[in-house]
């Protein structure tokens, strides 16, 4: 009974608790219904914020897109407002270095016009059948002279209108004014004057006088003109003959200065290299010596290449036609080009108007206008060498503004010592030129004369060649017997497995000493049967080896006659060479033809 009433108590007891977690429950309940009413409403403002971030991204987007529009915008308008004040501030200096320029130079374009006017033909003339009158040509220069007083032009346009009225003293003195301010375009204006005016003894000494105020290491293109009218005969035969001798002094003189041995590596460029497929088998029965042999014989082909060369670049010969015909055109382009040329600080002045125009017709873009602007003085107007202007009118005519005429005044100047250079390359090749020369093939060697006079009987050497293979095959076929040696010991050894090996072991073992087995047994047949094989086959080897040798040497020796007679030609090119340019009669000359002859002699 008491169990009883304990288990009603315990039962009511877990009742009572059931009821309590139900209650429990259906608060819970309760609460997490209101929670997910809470959750709804929580949603429903995120979805209403997810709208409202989505139109605030949205008027972002937007304001960035304005903001770019407006940085464009304003980028476009700061570079604009750049270049308006870049072309301002060039018009404005444009104008004050145009007032500048006219306020300074001016009066010289009216001295040029001036000029010109007088050094024509038609001017002097005019002069002496007193169209128009001295004393007006006077007050002209005079005043020109006044406005001018540092500029060369002005005392050398009086000079000349003092020539007009027989004014011996007052010339002589505007003539060394002249020179004073400007020495070198002094002297080349009366130069030119005085052969335009027909007064070639005159022009000649001025002539004479502006070569010796020339420096050579830097030679203008006054000097390239001026040759252009020298060489065409338009100056005289004097002023020919002066330049000439100028011109062959400033390339002795240059010529003496250490390191200048370039027209021995211009005319060293000029040869003929031999290619890779020609004389190849030359090349490989004497190859230790082949690299010596190749540039000697390279060197002797310096005179033919030359003559080539200059015959092609001077197809009327180096003097040209007897008496070039001449329309004065040349002196005209000097005389007007030392004219109008500027002074230093007046190319100065222009060169920046020059480059202040640029930007203006740029719309002031700096760089565009950078691009644009040519120099007033280029690239073709600078100083050059007179060494460097013999090698461009000579060897490289394209890059130079000379003649036909003067380009053989070039040739002229330079050819005593390209004349030397040829010689020297052709000492060089005599002198790496070998008397003997020895070609190897398949281990024999043969010294053969290098001499073209001497023919040799090739069939002699290939049948000692032939001989000597014949007896080396044989013995090497006499070599190959039966090696009893080892055929005994290669049977004792198969016996010997097969008797204490072979019964001691199974399976695949056994298999492979019995292969082992049945391989030292073909062997021993091969060697004992197969001895007249490996004769034949050394027989084969021995007979092939002999025709590629034979062939060999057979074309090598072809080949070494082709090749030393054409060494032989080449040097004797020389002689051509200078008869191309009228020396061969001259004692050095003589000289190195006999040198050459004794050589090749030798």
């Amino acid at each position: 009974m008491e169990d009883r009433s304990e288990a009603a108590s315990a039962l009511d007891r877990l009742t009572e608790r059931l009821d309590s977690v139900g209650a429990e429950q259906v608060r819970h309940g309760g609460r997490l219904n209101a929670f997910e009413d809470d959750l709804r409403g929580v949603h429903k403002n995120v979805v209403r914020l997810r709208g409202d971030v989505t139109e605030v991204r949205q008027e972002v987007s937007g304001l960035e897109s304005a903001v770019s529009d407006t940085r464009k915008v304003l980028d476009a308008f700061i570079e604009q407002y750049s270049r308006d004040r870049e072309v301002a501030r060039a018009q404005a200096e444009l104008a004050r270095l145009t007032t500048v320029f006219h306020a300074e130079f001016a009066q010289r374009k009216q001295t040029r016009a001036l000029a010109r006017g007088l050094v024509h033909t038609l001017t002097a003339q005019a002069v002496r059948r007193k169209v128009v009158n001295t004393i007006t040509v006077r007050s002209c220069v005079e005043e020109r002279m006044l406005l001018e007083p540092t500029y060369w032009l002005a005392p050398a346009i009086m000079a000349v209108a003092a020539n007009f009225r027989d004014e011996t003293e007052q010339g002589e003195r505007a003539q060394a004014h002249a020179c004073t301010l400007d020495a070198a375009k002094a002297n080349l204006f009366f130069a030119l004057t005085s052969s335009r005016l027909g007064n070639e003894a005159e022009a000649a000494a001025w002539m004479d006088t502006y070569l010796q105020s020339l420096d050579p290491e830097e030679l203008g293109q006054d000097f390239c003109v001026v040759l252009d009218a020298i060489a065409n005969h338009e100056l005289g035969e004097k002023a020919l003959s002066y330049t000439r001798q100028a011109m062959v002094g400033w390339n002795q003189s240059t010529s003496r200065m250490p390191g200048t041995a370039q027209w021995s590596t211009r005319l060293r460029t000029m040869r003929r290299e031999i290619a890779d497929d020609e004389y190849t088998a030359l090349r490989e029965t004497c190859a230790a010596q082949w690299e010596t042999l190749q540039y000697g014989w390279a060197l002797a082909t310096v005179p033919g290449r030359t003559l080539a060369y200059l015959q092609r670049q001077f197809p009327d010969g180096p003097d040209g036609p007897d008496r070039p015909v001449s329309d004065g055109r040349h002196v005209e382009t000097a005389l007007e080009r030392l004219i109008n040329q500027l002074e230093p600080d007046e190319a100065h002045l222009h060169e920046q108007m020059r480059r202040l125009e640029r930007i203006v017709e740029h719309d002031g873009d700096l760089e565009a206008a950078a691009q644009a602007h040519e120099p007033l003085m280029g690239p073709e107007a600078e100083p050059v060498p007179f060494i460097e202007l013999l090698d461009q009118a000579v060897f490289a005519p394209d890059t130079t503004p000379l003649g036909p005429a003067a380009r053989r005044m070039a040739l002229r100047a330079i050819w005593p010592t390209l004349e030397t250079a040829a010689a020297r390359a052709v000492t060089e090749s005599q002198r790496r030129l070998p008397r003997h020369i020895t070609l190897t093939v398949a281990g024999y060697s043969w010294a053969l004369p290098t001499n073209s006079r001497r023919s040799i009987d090739p069939d002699p050497i290939l049948a000692d060649l032939a001989a000597r293979l014949e007896q080396q095959t044989q013995a090497r076929s006499d070599a190959v017997v039966r090696r009893w040696p080892r055929v005994c010991g290669v049977l004792l050894f198969g016996a010997a497995t097969g008797a204490l090996v072979v019964p001691f072991v199974d399976g695949v073992t056994r298999g492979l000493f019995f292969l082992l087995i049945l391989a030292a047994a073909a062997w021993v047949l091969w060697e004992i049967c197969g001895l007249p094989i490996r004769k034949r086959h050394v027989r084969e080897r021995g007979d092939q080896l002999r025709h590629e040798a034979v062939t060999t040497l057979a074309q090598a020796l072809q080949q070494q006659d082709e090749f030393f007679t054409a060494w032989h030609e080449n040097m004797r090119d020389l002689a051509p060479l200078t008869r191309w340019a009228g020396t061969s009669n001259s004692p050095d000359q003589q000289q190195r033809n006999r040198t050459s002859m004794e050589g090749e002699g030798g």
